[in-house]
């Protein structure tokens, strides 16, 4: 008997397991760790540090070990005068080292080390969008079900003025015509709640996608109350500007390759100065000869004996490098000027953005409480249709009228206030308040 009751009691826990509720952290966390756009960056990431490790390993000198050999057939050797045959090999060690070159490695470094803070800035941008959209499909999760709450409630009341419209006509009180309104009413109100079932299984099945999960079935949320009583926190519209030209990603971004373009020019410009590199080479060397007459000492004897040390310097100036040099310079120059265009475009966008969002959050708020106040009037009309209806002094049709106002009205303020609330994340976004802080 235990191992029959075992099977189910184990499905049920492998059930609940699946079932696990995200929170709003959750998505936001599982988006950034595994979107495939911040993934790229993020490997873009890592190149950029692997080109910042080469660009400080320029100033070490390098090292490069040889071994050569080679066969001559001569036609003539003055002391033999005849033809010779010689086997000679060289080995050895040579090492080139810079000593100067107009500053171009240090110069490398610096860009390299922008070009690192570029893409972790970029990484950042991607992080916030992927951000916002999370929490814009989170938010709509909600709102459906508050939907489908207030869709629930008004089947919940039309089940009811059936049962009593029933009562109400095996009494002989109403007509058959009040009857068959009131189980229409039902039907539609049925119909209502299945539609919006299917509307937060969109939802979920939206919000799945965009984590990329690999079975939307198993996928939900918390719970998530929301009050009411939201209002908007007191915001100048010139200290969010001012945040976000301070604090978002994109204009950092902007500004360090517009930096990174004044590094360019720099390096352009080292074209016109000479090099000066040094360089040393220990080596030794063997030959021998395959004609009598021609007699070499032994293999290791003349390794020993030719042993060679090379010092060196060689320095080279550039006189004429077909206008490259120049072209170079006014290249990165122009470079600069679209680097500089590309800053002034993001903080335009910005500024945009910024004044988008505060327009709406104000609207949105204003949409809010006019929501608020409809549903109140609602709720006066429909309690007083009600009452009228009880009173028989109204007939049902007009009470169906002024219930189906109030699930409108009801609904439109669910609407409003989740508009509102994503509204005011994305003015929080802006004034450099967490995404997820306040959910």
């Amino acid at each position: 008997m235990k191992k029959i009751l075992f099977v189910p009691i184990f499905i049920c826990f492998i059930s609940l397991s699946a079932q696990e509720k995200w929170s709003l952290e959750a998505c936001v966390n599982h988006a950034t760790e595994n979107n495939l756009t911040i993934i790229q960056n993020r490997i873009n990431e890592e190149i950029s540090e692997n080109d910042l490790q080469y660009a400080n390993n320029q100033w070490l000198p390098t090292a490069n070990g040889y071994f050569d050999n080679s066969l001559t057939l001569g036609t003539n050797h003055p002391s033999i005068d005849k033809g010779y045959q010689q086997y000679t090999n060289s080995l050895g060690i040579n090492s080139q080292i810079t000593i100067y070159n107009g500053g171009l490695l240090n110069l490398n470094k610096e860009k390299a080390n922008l070009v690192v803070d570029s893409y972790q800035f970029q990484t950042e941008t991607a992080i916030n969008d992927i951000s916002l959209l999370v929490i814009n499909y989170y938010l709509n999760i909600v709102l459906n079900r508050e939907l489908l709450m207030i869709a629930e409630g008004n089947l919940a009341v039309t089940e009811q003025q059936l049962d009593r419209s029933q009562k109400l006509f095996d009494n002989g009180r109403i007509a058959r015509a009040d009857l068959v309104q009131a189980e229409a009413n039902v039907a539609q109100d049925k119909k209502t709640v299945a539609d919006a079932k299917i509307e937060v299984d969109r939802a979920l099945f939206n919000l799945s996608v965009l984590l990329q999960l690999p079975d939307y079935r198993e996928f939900d949320i918390e719970t998530v109350n929301i009050s009411d009583d939201i209002k908007m926190g007191l915001y100048d519209l010139n200290q969010v500007l001012a945040t976000a030209y301070a604090e978002q990603p994109a204009v950092k971004k902007a500004e360090v390759d517009l930096e990174t373009a004044g590094k360019d020019i720099e390096i352009a410009k080292t074209g016109f100065l000479p090099t000066i590199t040094g360089s040393y080479n220990f080596g030794t060397s063997y030959a021998d000869y395959f004609n009598k007459g021609l007699v070499a000492d032994a293999w290791l004897s003349q390794w020993h004996d030719n042993l060679t040390n090379v010092f060196g310097v060689q320095v080279n100036i550039p006189i004429f490098e077909k206008f490259n040099n120049k072209l170079n310079v006014q290249k990165a120059q122009i470079s600069e000027s679209l680097a500089q265009n590309n800053l002034e475009q993001q903080k335009q966008t910005i500024r945009e953005n910024v004044q988008e969002a505060y327009f709406n959050a104000n609207a949105s708020s204003i949409a809010f409480e006019t929501a608020k106040e409809s549903v109140r009037s609602s709720e006066i009309s429909a309690d007083f249709a009600q009452r009228s209806f009880d009173a028989g002094v109204l007939n049902i049709y007009d009470l169906n009228i002024a219930r189906n106002n109030l699930v409108v009205a009801q609904s439109q303020m669910a609407q409003a206030k989740y508009n509102f609330i994503f509204r005011m994340k994305v003015l929080d976004f802006y004034a450099g308040i967490p995404l997820t802080e306040g959910l």
